[in-house]
């Protein structure tokens, strides 16, 4: 997707500039016009001469620079100027600006970039060039090198055949080749790589028959657009202009000709001549081809003692190492539920970021390295064969743009896709929605659920349809009256029970339907503790509606998708809904965020995740599963860790899922500014101090009687005892059902 740059982003300049790289733009004097394609980058002398409306913020670098397409939906216009400003440190972005003349703006974009091209199934990059583009020079090399007799010959050559013929003789197998370049792109299109007679007979034949329909040139044209060039990851890398990419980070038609000879030798054998790999052979095979061309008189005794001096790349460009493979399996799942064809070739725009799916991927693998070599259960699990596996998926909440996704911590060994596909039981991850619906009802005395009513956490039997069912919490112990937040923080089950059988259970299923879960759920008391099977995709929908304040919006993944003559064939249409009050939401939140303060998620901040965020771990009766969805007001994300197998793991939410959680926030959400939850206006935040050792009836901290918390209430809330009039901290009721 675009990516977006906006003033107060933690964003290093190295991320700007490698972009601005990989598009090849050209470099301007300070100044000078600036035209599509092209950027400047000014000191901050000149930063401070041109922009304005900075106050005292001391300025570093600043980068100026015109996008070189239009973005998707958008038709071809020129692109404003658009400058990025960081502070000092070159870390920060201090403002961002646009137009003619330049003024202060919103945001600015960067256009997408493909990250991924397939032919069929099959990983493939391709760029088409027309024969007129291609320089004389690598069409020369290619000649020179392959296939000297290419514009005489009618598609076979019988001296070529001979030599080979020869040394089948003596060898007893093939052990050259006779193709010439027609017979190669028969062999591309229609045949095998084998090296015997068998296939080499209908080549012969297919050779001749192309010959007949095609041209020199259309043939010519072919073979440099489709032959295998080399590896980039995953991706094949095929024909002369990915190459050109692939090899120099440029365009074909800029190649010179020393450049064109590592092309053209490189064909023969992309992995022995491997410039990058295999200096010594790449760089005996560029040479050979230079002679090569010497001797057919395609170059002069100077262009060849000069090309001869040149040195060889000297490192790979970015590789492409398929960062998202769960997340195109996806997608062209959904373009298939549509009916989207892509037998004609298709263009995809959509929501994945590349910053965001590398995290994702680092805090997946290193998480699951961890707990493989660090936890005694899990090492013998493994040693066993047993292999752990995860799930990482975020979003941006306003939007629903899912921005990573992780399906397991490997596509080739299980291209199982976890995230969407699998549905595992949920455990606490279900308890903010019975929370939300207490804030919806009125408890026992007529009045609204808030943050301190106290509810019962005491051992119970509920009957029902002819069962019994007693929760029990997972250490055993019961606390009595506790508050609501206390509740959620601690993940307390026969209080949350208790409480979701008061307010009604198809009133729990009713909301979590509103926030966006769609799997099927039954009334059942166990419902109150998530005994029951969602989709992570679930998870992260309706996580990110708590985010959004209420506002459910679907997740997405295409954006855009057009045929390859660019007509359009879908485009997203995805408007929020409010399906909660704001208002109830937003006293949620501000118990969640409790959950990473000094509840079961406190993990994430030991581990140096600071930003405010809100969040809930879940771990199933059995320790089959563990979760933590969590979310900042800018980034949502849900982890999942367990067995294919359903096999008994040990983990909970905090030890399993929030500490992938912790390192892909760190690695990613710090992007944006640590800005607090907003607050809807019928609401307000207030700093309450909680007597623990009596309104709970337990000491657990010998050291603090009293904990003071920031916890969020419809404005009007009564407490008893009410505040004093300029109190700074509201005081909890000190007695056990004062509410």
């Amino acid at each position: 997707s675009p990516s977006i740059i906006r003033a107060g982003y933690n964003l290093p300049i190295d991320f700007v500039e490698q972009f601005i790289r990989r598009r090849r733009f050209i470099a301007r004097p300070f100044k000078k016009a600036i035209d599509e394609g092209e950027f400047s980058q000014w000191n901050s002398e000149q930063c401070a001469s041109v922009l304005t409306d900075l106050g005292d913020v001391v300025l570093g670098k600043c980068i100026a620079f015109r996008n070189s397409q239009s973005l998707p939906g958008e038709e071809p216009v020129t692109e404003p100027l658009q400058v990025v400003a960081f502070e000092s440190d070159n870390r920060h972005v201090a403002a961002t600006y646009s137009g003619s003349p330049l003024t202060r703006s919103k945001e600015v974009v960067l256009e997408p970039e493909l990250f991924a091209q397939y032919y069929g199934d099959r990983p493939i990059l391709r760029e088409e060039v027309p024969l007129a583009n291609a320089p004389a020079q690598c069409l020369n090399a290619l000649l020179a090198i392959e296939d000297s007799k290419f514009l005489e010959h009618s598609g076979i050559s019988l001296s070529s055949i001979a030599r080979a013929g020869w040394s089948i003789i003596r060898h007893r197998r093939v052990t050259q080749g006779g193709s010439t370049l027609t017979q190669q792109t028969v062999k591309n299109f229609f045949l095998t790589e084998e090296r015997k007679l068998s296939r080499k007979i209908p080549e012969f034949f297919m050779a001749l028959l192309l010959e007949g329909r095609l041209d020199k040139d259309r043939i010519l044209e072919i073979y440099i657009n489709t032959i295998y060039m080399g590896q980039n990851g995953v991706f094949e890398v095929r024909g002369f202009g990915s190459a050109a990419r692939h090899y120099f980070g440029t365009d074909l038609q800029d190649l010179d000709l020393p450049q064109c000879a590592l092309i053209a030798g490189v064909l023969n054998s992309p992995g022995l001549y491997d410039p990058f790999n295999k200096p010594e052979n790449a760089l005996k095979r560029r040479n050979r081809v230079l002679e090569k061309m010497r001797e057919l008189n395609f170059i002069d005794q100077e262009e060849l003692t000069t090309a001869l001096a040149t040195p060889l790349p000297s490192k790979p460009q970015r590789g492409l190492t398929e960062p998202a493979p769960y997340f195109v399996q996806t997608v062209r799942r959904i373009l298939q539920d549509k009916g989207i064809d892509e037998s004609e070739g298709l263009r995809i725009y959509t929501t994945l970021d590349l910053r965001a799916q590398e995290a994702a991927f680092q805090a997946v693998r290193e998480g699951l390295d961890r707990l493989e070599t660090k936890d005694k259960k899990i090492v013998k699990l493994k040693e066993q064969g047993k292999n752990l596996e995860a799930v990482l998926l975020s979003s941006d909440p306003a939007t629903g743009f899912v921005q990573a996704l992780v399906g397991g911590r490997g596509f080739k060994r299980s291209p199982y896709n976890r995230a969407f596909d699998s549905q595992r039981q949920v455990g606490s991850v279900m308890k903010p929605f019975v929370f939300l619906t207490a804030l919806e009802a009125l408890d026992k005395a007529g009045k609204p659920y808030n943050s301190l009513t106290l509810i019962d956490d005491e051992v119970f039997t509920h009957k029902y349809a002819g069962q019994t069912w007693s929760p029990r919490n997972y250490d055993a112990k019961y606390r009595g009256q506790v508050p609501l937040y206390y509740a959620l923080k601690e993940s307390l089950n026969a209080a949350t029970a208790r409480l979701g059988i008061d307010i009604g259970l198809g009133n729990i299923v009713d909301t979590a339907k509103r926030m966006g879960i769609q799997s099927k759920l039954s009334d059942f008391p166990a419902l109150t503790l998530g005994a029951f099977e969602l989709h992570p995709w679930e998870v992260l929908q309706s996580y990110g509606a708590i985010a959004n304040l209420g506002r459910r919006v679907p997740v997405v993944f295409v954006l855009r998708v057009e045929d390859l003559g660019g007509d359009l064939l879908f485009e997203v249409e995805s408007e929020p809904e409010q399906t909660v009050a704001p208002e109830n939401v937003s006293q949620l939140i501000g118990m969640m965020e409790q959950v990473l303060i000094s509840g079961t998620g406190g993990a994430a901040r030991a581990m140096g995740f600071m930003h405010p965020a809100a969040g809930k771990t879940g771990t199933t009766n059995d320790k089959k599963d563990a979760w933590f969805g969590g979310f900042t007001p800018h980034h949502n994300a849900v982890v999942w860790v367990g067995y294919d197998d359903n096999t008994p793991h040990g983990l909970t939410g905090s030890s399993g899922a929030v500490p992938i959680w912790a390192k892909y926030m760190l690695a990613y959400a710090t992007t944006f500014p640590p800005t607090p939850f907003p607050v809807p206006e019928g609401n307000e935040k207030l700093l309450v101090s909680v007597d623990l050792q009596n309104a709970l009836g337990i000491l657990p901290n010998e050291n603090q009687l009293v904990e003071p918390i920031e916890l969020i209430f419809r404005k009007g809330t009564e407490f008893s005892p009410p505040p004093p009039p300029d109190a700074t901290a509201t005081p909890f009721p000190y007695k056990p059902g004062g509410n």
